[in-house]
């Protein structure tokens, strides 16, 4: 999708403090960042509308990446999905895992209706990362917070960058009055190691 586009920052800080006579260098960085675009957004929890792109992402400070969601919004007895597809480089002679994939959802249910979000992640080319459903029962309105932990761990290989790809789907069972939307996901911040 072409206008979709991703603002990776990285927030260095510096102290005024220091004083003018010292001649000491910084210290080197002992984690590298991760560099992350994000290539497309397909499916009905992320069409595209008139004014803004349906998904963002950026790099935290921490160096998680996360992403956010405008209009991924469901009713009673439907569903929608999101599946996103991220071009990821590192440096060289380095390798990460994701250690954890967390969603934030806002959810109005009565006391009848139940939601479910399905979580999905792998690396092109490579096994499930994460694959898993959270259920939400009601009477319930409010934030709604999940969190999955890969079952087994899965570096990124060595020595090439590749696409990371996440599907999310969201159902909501129930009158047509109850709801959910997926905020956002974060995934991270990275777990590093040399090759």
């Amino acid at each position: 999708m072409s206008g979709l586009k991703i603002i990776v920052a990285t927030l260095v800080g510096t102290s005024l403090l220091v004083p003018s006579t010292s001649t000491r260098p910084h210290p080197p960085r002992t984690q590298p960042q991760l560099t992350v675009k994000l290539l497309s957004a397909n499916g009905s929890g992320c069409r595209r509308g008139t004014t803004a792109p349906p998904v963002d992402a950026l790099v935290l400070p921490s160096g998680a990446v996360a992403v956010r969601y405008r209009g991924f919004a469901v009713s009673g007895n439907d569903y929608k999905s999101c599946v996103l597809f991220a071009s990821v480089a590192t440096p060289a002679g380095w390798t990460y895992l994701i250690p954890s994939v967390s969603n934030q959802a806002a959810v109005t249910l009565d006391a009848t209706a139940t939601a479910s979000l399905s979580t999905a992640m792998w690396f092109t080319g490579v096994d499930w990362t994460v694959r898993e459903t959270k259920k939400a029962t009601g009477p319930q309105a409010g934030v709604w917070n999940t969190s999955v932990v890969p079952r087994q761990a899965a570096w990124a290989p060595c020595g090439t960058s590749v696409n990371l790809a996440i599907a999310e789907t969201m159902r909501v069972a129930g009158s047509p009055a109850s709801t959910a939307s997926l905020v956002a996901t974060t995934f991270g911040p990275p777990k590093w190691r040399r090759c």
